[in-house]
């Protein structure tokens, strides 16, 4: 699902009609703590409404949720693919509320390749302090995008409509990065609101905020 368009869409008519549309229910506030184990994934794919992303290094395959009941995501693994989306029938989201909602998304998995990584959100950030893919798509609305150690053979892009983007330890063998409202670092040097450098590799780092700062060491 399109979490961007729906959360962009969302915000224009509020600002055309001069409110807001109550879309979550108020009184289910009940918080929940669940826990995942896995033998092993090898791809990742998310597909939610709201909530941070964290990866984290860790001897074992599994993921933790923290946050409302009823917007806790389905969790499971299909042919080594993890899959982490929300997608239950008659529970809406409230788009205008998000920053209560306090969701929180726990990957855990060992320092090994993923061959894929998809994630696609309209509210939160992702971080990871190591994170090793043959390539990686990350497509928010409204987040902060931080890795301290990227590692990736395909590519990577990176896209986030409200957000800063902070990549360190990367491999990557060209850059192609863009703001509108914000300013791009690259190893410690100021790039304007856009840099590119070999943009034609097979390893390229590609990263887009429009609201934002983009910095890569």
């Amino acid at each position: 699902m399109n979490w961007k368009k729906i959360f962009l869409i969302i915000i224009i008519i509020a600002v055309i009609v001069g409110g807001g549309i109550v879309m979550f229910n108020r009184t289910n506030k009940k918080i929940v703590n669940q826990a995942y184990s896995f033998n092993k994934f090898n791809k990742v794919s998310v597909d939610i409404p709201t909530g941070d992303i964290i990866f984290k290094t860790s001897s074992k395959y599994g993921v933790s949720y923290s946050g409302l009941e009823k917007i806790a995501p389905d969790v499971k693994v299909e042919n080594g693919n993890l899959k982490i989306s929300f997608s239950k029938a008659g529970v809406h989201v409230n788009m205008f509320n998000l920053k209560q909602l306090n969701s929180k998304i726990v990957i855990e998995m060992p320092k090994e390749e993923l061959a894929d990584l998809n994630i696609e959100s309209a509210n939160g950030n992702v971080s990871a302090d190591y994170l090793a893919t043959k390539k990686v798509d990350v497509d928010l609305a409204n987040g902060n995008i931080a890795i301290r150690e990227l590692k990736t053979r395909k590519g990577a892009s990176f896209d986030t409509a409200k957000g800063n983007i902070e990549v360190n330890k990367c491999n990557a063998s060209g850059y192609d990065l863009d703001t509108s409202l914000g300013k791009i670092t690259v190893s410690g040097k100021k790039r304007g609101d856009s840099f590119e450098n070999n943009s034609n590799t097979e390893n390229v780092l590609e990263a887009d905020t429009s609201l934002g700062s983009i910095k890569v060491n």
